[in-house]
C-alpha cells in the first residue's frame, strides 16, 4: 500500500495561475507608471512650443543629398598640422534625394577644415542646409551641412541592440525597453516641462523615481530583491543630489558656473528674454542626479541580489551576519565604482583637462577656479551618493531578507 505524499501534486491550471498572481502586481505597476509618464507627455506637450532658432523653420530644413561631381577642389594637409589635418574648399554637383525639390541638382561650395564637414567625393551622401523664401517657398539658398552620418549611427544602435539581445536575451530586452523609458522620459518629458518653468532637482528626482521602478519591475518584476533595490537607488541618488546642493552652497558656485565652451549657458539665459520661465539655477543638482542614476541602480541591484542568494544558500543567516556580508560585498564594488564614475567625468572633459593644463596654472588658481569646482562637485557627489548606497542597500536587504521562514517553504526573492 503506497503512502499518502506529504505534497499533493496540484490540480490541473494552478501552476499557471499561481505564474499569473506572481505577474500581476508588477503588470499593475507598469501599467500605473506607464499611464503617469503618458500624462506627462501630454502635459508637457501642451502650450507653447519652443522655437529658438531658424533651424527648426518649415522654410529652413536639413535634406539628404548626394554628391555628382566635384568640380573644384584645393583641399590639402595643412602644413601647421602635427595630425595631418586636411583643409580647403571645394565646389560639388549635388542631387538632391529628399525634400520639396528631392530629384533636382544644385551645386554648392563649401569649406573643409578641422573644424568644418569632412572632405567629399563622389558618391557620398551628405546633409544639406536648404533655405527656401518665406514668400513664394522658392529655394533660396543650399549649402553644406555635414556629411550624412544616420545609415552608420543606426546601423551601431542596431549593433549595439542586437548584441545585448544575444548575450542577454529576455532579460537583455527588457534592460532595452528599460533604457528606451529613461530616454524617453529624459528628451520627452525632462526638457519641454523644464521649458515650461518646472524646476529641475524636483523634475529629475521624480522622472529618476519612475524610471528606477520601470527598469527594475521590468528586469525582476515585485519581490523583496527588487523593492529593496529600489528603496536603496532612490535615497542613494537623493543623497547624491543632497550633497551637491551643499557642496554648491560651500563653494559657492551655481549652475551658471558649468562650463560654457559654446554659449550653452548663455544661450539658456537668452531664453528667458524671450517669455521662456526657464530655470537655470538647479540645473547642476539635476545633472548630478541623472549622472549618479545608472551607477547607483547598478549597486543596488547587484548588491540586492547578492543578499538574497545569500539568503536562499543559509536560510539562518540573520540580520547581523547579512548586514556584514552585504558591506563586505559592498565594498569591493565601491573601490571600481568610484573609479568608473570619476574617470568617466574625467574622460568627458578630457580637452578641457588638457586645455587647462597646458595653460600652467598655479594649484591656487585651479583649485580656485569655478570650472574645476564644478566638475569635482559634480564627480564626488555621483561617487558619494554610490558609496552610501552600499550601506543603505545592506541595511534595508539585512531587514527584508532576514525573516525566518519554515522548513520546505521556498524563499521570496
Amino acid at each position: 500500500m503506497k503512502k499518502a505524499s506529504l505534497n499533493p501534486t496540484p490540480p490541473a491550471g494552478a501552476a499557471p495561475e499561481r505564474r499569473l498572481s506572481k505577474r500581476l502586481p508588477a503588470a499593475l505597476i507598469l501599467l500605473a507608471a506607464g499611464a503617469v509618464l503618458l500624462w506627462l507627455f501630454l502635459t508637457a506637450r501642451e502650450g507653447k512650443i519652443y522655437n529658438p532658432s531658424r533651424l527648426q523653420s518649415e522654410f529652413v530644413t536639413v535634406e539628404e543629398a548626394e554628391v555628382l561631381n566635384i568640380s573644384y577642389d584645393t583641399v590639402s594637409v595643412d602644413r601647421d598640422s602635427v595630425d595631418g589635418v586636411e583643409k580647403g574648399n571645394q565646389r560639388a554637383l549635388v542631387r538632391l534625394r529628399s525634400g520639396l525639390f528631392a530629384g533636382e541638382t544644385r551645386e554648392i561650395y563649401y569649406m573643409i577644415g578641422a573644424f568644418a564637414g569632412p572632405k567629399l567625393r563622389v558618391g557620398d551622401r551628405i546633409a544639406v542646409l536648404q533655405v527656401r523664401d518665406e514668400t513664394d517657398g522658392a529655394l533660396q539658398e543650399l549649402s553644406y551641412f555635414q556629411y550624412d552620418r544616420s545609415p552608420m549611427i543606426l546601423a551601431v544602435l542596431g549593433f549595439f541592440v542586437l548584441t545585448v539581445l544575444l548575450v542577454g536575451g529576455k532579460t537583455g530586452l527588457r534592460s532595452l525597453l528599460g533604457l528606451g523609458v529613461t530616454v524617453a522620459a529624459l528628451i520627452w518629458i525632462f526638457c519641454p516641462m523644464w521649458m515650461k518653468g518646472a524646476s529641475p532637482v524636483p523634475l529629475a528626482m521624480g522622472l529618476c523615481a519612475m524610471v528606477s521602478v520601470v527598469s527594475f519591475v521590468l528586469l525582476g518584476g515585485t519581490s523583496k530583491k527588487i523593492l529593496c533595490a529600489i528603496l536603496a537607488t532612490l535615497a542613494g541618488v537623493a543623497l547624491a543630489a543632497a550633497f551637491g546642493a551643499l557642496a554648491q552652497r560651500l563653494c559657492r558656485v551655481t549652475s551658471y558656473n558649468l562650463y560654457d565652451v559654446n554659449g550653452e549657458i548663455a544661450d539658456l539665459v537668452t531664453l528667458q528674454t524671450r517669455s521662456y520661465p526657464v530655470r537655470v539655477h538647479g540645473i547642476l543638482t539635476a545633472g548630478i542626479l541623472i549622472a549618479a542614476l545608472g551607477a547607483v541602480m547598478d549597486v543596488a541591484m547587484s548588491l540586492s541580489s547578492a543578499l538574497a542568494e545569500l539568503k536562499r544558500v543559509n536560510p539562518a543567516l540573520g540580520p547581523r551576519e547579512l548586514w556584514r556580508s552585504g558591506m563586505n560585498i559592498g565594498r569591493d564594488m565601491v573601490g571600481t565604482m568610484t573609479n568608473t564614475l570619476i574617470l568617466a567625468f574625467v574622460g568627458t572633459s578630457l580637452v578641457t583637462v588638457l586645455r587647462i593644463w597646458a595653460q600652467g596654472p598655479s594649484w591656487r588658481m585651479l583649485l580656485s577656479s569655478a570650472y574645476f569646482s564644478v566638475e569635482l562637485i559634480s564627480a564626488l557627489s555621483s561617487s558619494i551618493g554610490v558609496v552610501l548606497t552600499v550601506p543603505l542597500t545592506a541595511g534595508v536587504g539585512a531587514l527584508f531578507f532576514a525573516g525566518s521562514r519554515k522548513a520546505g517553504e521556498k524563499p521570496q526573492n
